[in-house]
């Protein structure tokens, strides 16, 4: 099983280094964690480890793909790709693309070092889903530990990320954070995903996308009222924002939390103007809501 990921060599002087060596991530039981960081170099693999629902098994309409192939799609298109730290020395991999590029386009099968021009390094990052009752889950991961996933056709409460409920409201006392009272995430307990069934394919690939990163261990950056409807300056176009993109500064918080089993918060603070305004929005939100529901 790949978790053997360990501390590069820095050489004296150096100011950069690679992934692996800045985020040493390793499992003592990988069996009981349900999603993993499997770093070599500067390469990342998320690795998840599903359990979805009968109803996250249906077609999604006007489409012969499941709500779970579509929400799997979605998390792979935000979460995966290239991204770049200030921190990041390349592990070789940039400067060996660079030099075969030369050869290939130059026919030059020995170019020097001012020939060839490595792209800056970047954490070059893939999803990989495996579910539970899979050939490949039974065959390799018979004591894996899954979190769940389920589809909700209410619309009361939004898409969510909660424990069980023996986890509630203790969790607080680990990080003294509100987000924490429903949502104790460790490494071995992240929480299981409640989505809804959104008719619009774009809107609930980005959805999931942004409760897939709270398993990672990313807290919220928008205003909810557990931030006391503060939003986290900056993050306007972040995915644990309002589902943009997802941010290098995100992935360093899951890294941050995977190192620390602790999950990794954006800052909050209470300012009084912001808290009336939204609890305000959020009673109008909510009274329209049982409104619409009880017209139909």
């Amino acid at each position: 099983m790949e978790n053997n990921s360990q501390t590069a060599v820095k050489q004296h002087g150096d100011t950069l280094v690679t992934l692996q060596g800045k985020y040493p991530i390793l499992y003592r039981k990988p069996s009981k964690i349900p999603v993993q960081l499997i770093i070599v170099g500067n390469k990342l693999r998320i690795r998840f480890f599903v359990r979805y629902s009968k109803s996250m098994l249906e077609k999604f309409p006007g489409s012969n793909l499941s709500y779970a192939d579509i929400s799997e799609a979605g998390i792979r298109a935000n979460w995966s790709g290239r991204y770049t730290f200030p921190w990041l020395a390349d592990d070789g991999f940039e400067r060996a693309r660079a030099k075969a590029t030369v050869r290939v386009l130059d026919n030059n099968e020995n170019p020097t070092e001012i020939e060839i021009k490595p792209l800056k390094a970047a954490v070059r990052t893939t999803v990989e889903f495996i579910r539970y009752g899979s050939t490949t889950a039974q065959v390799n991961y018979p004591k894996q530990r899954f979190y769940c996933v389920k589809l909700s056709k209410g619309t009361l409460f939004p898409a969510h990320v909660v424990s069980p409920p023996w986890r509630w409201y203790w969790g607080f006392f680990r990080v003294f954070q509100l987000e924490s009272l429903y949502l104790n995430w460790s490494c071995a307990h992240p929480g299981n995903i409640t989505l809804h069934n959104e008719a619009n394919r774009h809107a609930y690939q980005q959805i999931s996308a942004h409760e897939t990163g709270h398993v990672l261990g990313v807290g919220d950056a928008y205003g909810a009222n557990y931030r006391f409807f503060y939003e986290a300056p900056g993050t306007g176009n972040y995915m644990m924002c309002h589902n943009r993109k997802v941010q290098p500064v995100e992935l360093e918080m899951v890294f941050k939390s995977h190192m620390s089993n602790r999950m990794h918060y954006f800052p909050k603070e209470f300012k009084s103007k912001v808290f009336s305004a939204g609890l305000k929005r959020s009673y109008r939100l909510q009274f329209n809501t049982l409104v619409n529901k009880s017209k139909k």
